[in-house]
């Protein structure tokens, strides 16, 4: 299965599993738009990058109602360049959803790898790796409930049977 394809599988998977929410693939930058009025909560996700898609869903899963009530969770996003304090808070604030990202990715059969998100030439932080293996554990033994429902979906589901709608 191509990424265009499992894209579209886990698209159709993930809308039907939470209807309030729309899945829109394509992007050149990752973004939640909380809800508005009478239409539902988007993620938009990198081009067609089945990564970047589980990495959305793991942020929609891990935040409350609170969160998901403001567009992007409610959380800053500096680009590259950030200072060292600013990469810290960032590994601080990922380590948890790329937990459940690495969890998803074993669910369904590809690659994981950490996504450290900065091109300064520092090297990946050994805490970080620390953290978001920590979370990965908490993950695969105890998710919070939204998590643990994408996860077992995830689980359970024959990609090859599910129909493009």
């Amino acid at each position: 299965m191509n990424d265009d394809h499992l894209c579209n599988k886990l698209k159709i998977l993930f809308e039907h599993l939470f209807p309030t929410l729309t899945i829109i693939g394509g992007v050149d930058e990752p973004y939640y738009e909380a809800p508005r009025a009478d239409t539902n909560a988007k993620i938009f996700f990198k081009e067609n990058y089945p990564r970047s898609l589980l990495h959305e869903i793991a942020h929609y899963c891990l935040a409350g109602q609170k969160r998901r009530k403001l567009d992007d969770y409610g959380y800053w996003y500096t680009e590259c360049g950030r200072t060292s304090e600013e990469q810290e808070l960032f590994q601080l604030v990922e380590a948890r959803p790329q937990g459940l990202e690495k969890a998803m990715c074993e669910a369904i059969g590809i690659h994981f790898s950490p996504s450290f998100d900065d091109f300064s030439g520092r090297p990946i932080s050994e805490v970080f790796l620390k953290n978001l293996e920590v979370n990965y554990q908490e993950m695969i033994t105890n998710p919070p409930p939204t998590a643990k429902i994408a996860l077992e979906t995830l689980m359970h589901t024959d990609f090859s049977t599910l129909r493009d709608n």
